[in-house]
């Protein structure tokens, strides 16, 4: 009976230890999903920027080789024909 009194109020304080424990862990864990879901998102919109920017590129390169597909087609017309030596 004595061992019985002198555990029971350390077995309380380990469930509560355990208890406290838990909502810390849990508190922390809400932190980090809270902060990964805001990287998230930022990487999320950085790449949708840059995207973007790489379809920008892209279009203004396809007009650039029309208009010298143009250019060229122009010169062809206005140049002599060179001839072979």
């Amino acid at each position: 009976m004595p061992d019985e009194m002198t555990t029971k109020p350390t077995i309380e304080t380990v469930l509560e230890r355990i208890s406290a424990f838990e909502k810390r862990f849990d508190a922390r864990i809400d932190q980090l999903e809270t902060q990964m879901s805001e990287r998230f998102e930022q990487v999320h919109s950085d790449i949708d920027r840059l995207a973007s920017v790489v379809y920008s590129t892209k279009s203004e390169m396809l007009t650039l080789r029309a208009d010298f597909r143009e250019m060229r087609a122009q010169l062809k017309d206005v140049l002599p024909v060179p001839q072979a030596s």
